[in-house]
């Protein structure tokens, strides 16, 4: 089963914070999946990552699908 953080309207650093926190209490290569509607989750994210050795295994973007009509951004990250 994969965790989802539903981070949509919230302003970074909040998804990355949430992200962290997740992955924290889980096993070594269990899946979460982010959504976030701030666009700099696109620059958050990745430099996480890179700091933390988590790995990226998809990344997409839903047109229009945030509550404000904005889009949401996927990610799903393996746990190192």
């Amino acid at each position: 089963m994969q965790t989802e953080i539903d981070a949509t309207g919230l302003a970074c650093p909040l998804p990355v914070l949430r992200l962290q926190k997740a992955l924290a209490g889980l096993p070594r290569g269990r899946c979460v999946r982010l959504l976030a509607s701030d666009p700099m989750v696109m620059i958050d994210v990745p430099h996480f990552l890179n700091e933390t050795g988590h790995h990226l295994r998809t990344q997409s973007t839903a047109k229009n699908a945030a509550p404000d009509g904005g889009d949401v951004l996927i990610f799903e990250i393996e746990k190192a």
